[in-house]
């Protein structure tokens, strides 16, 4: 099984060390690393490159004579979305150095830092706009220790860029969110009906005495009745509608 010599907590330099601690940063927590042969297989399915298990076997073991291509670097930056650099450079950015991060993660929590300013940065230190995403990264642990926080955090994953956004716009309004529950039976009929239509209840429901009116069961049922008949003949049953308001006036 191959590994990494030296002091774990120091960043991996080699191809081998770089392609062995991204396969461990895939173990779930408390759980093991994918297989070499199942880890090909997804870089595989993702980019679109042939790759093979004992391929990245021997390329994690530095194996003598193994040559890796620019297609299978390609594929490799890719799929755990690093740089082509970074297999290839015997130094490693701060941008692509996870423990340094980590270490930094630890000291700005110690620290209870929320905002920093750097100046004066010097060749190979963090720039401004990485410690700000990993102050960011911060406030996102920090806000997922409410439960649900991250109920909602893990539906939301799981939803398109769209929905999140939707979602993101729903939450922003409480009065809309919280009249949603009440709404829910509208909303699900809303999506059966044609864009004619939904115009058409957008407009009852910006009018608030046509609303009221067809609260109403029997004005509902007459209605049903009169969209059944042909157009010419609701035409003409306006004026006896109108004739039949005048005479209730007249007798009031």
């Amino acid at each position: 099984m191959p590994g990494t010599s030296g002091d774990e907590s120091a960043a991996p330099r080699t191809l081998a060390e770089k392609l062995t601690a991204l396969r461990e940063g895939l173990a779930p927590e408390g759980g093991k690393s994918p297989s070499w042969n199942t880890l090909a297989r997804e870089i595989s399915e993702r980019t679109g490159v042939p790759i093979s298990g004992p391929y990245l076997w021997e390329l994690a073991t530095g194996k003598p004579g193994t040559n890796v291509t620019l297609r299978h670097l390609k594929a490799l930056s890719d799929y755990f979305h690093r740089r082509i650099s970074y297999f290839v450079d015997d130094e490693v950015a701060f941008e692509d150095d996870t423990q340094a991060q980590l270490d930094l993660l630890r000291e700005l929590r110690r620290l209870g830092v929320r905002n920093i300013r750097l100046q004066n940065a010097g060749p190979g230190t963090a720039d401004r706009e990485t410690v700000q995403a990993l102050l960011a990264r911060l406030q996102t642990l920090d806000v997922l220790g409410d439960e649900g926080v991250r109920e909602v955090a893990l539906g939301a994953s799981a939803l398109s860029p769209e929905q999140r956004k939707i979602l993101s716009d729903l939450a922003a309004r409480p009065g809309l969110l919280g009249a949603l529950p009440r709404m829910m039976g509208i909303l699900e009929a809303a999506q059966q009906l044609t864009e004619e239509q939904l115009t058409a209840a957008a407009n009852i429901l910006r009018q608030p005495d046509l609303l009221l009116a067809t609260a109403d069961e029997s004005v509902r049922e007459i209605a049903k009745k009169c969209h059944e008949l042909l157009p010419s003949s609701r035409q003409a049953l306006l004026p006896v509608i109108a004739q039949l308001q005048h005479l209730k006036s007249d007798k009031s």
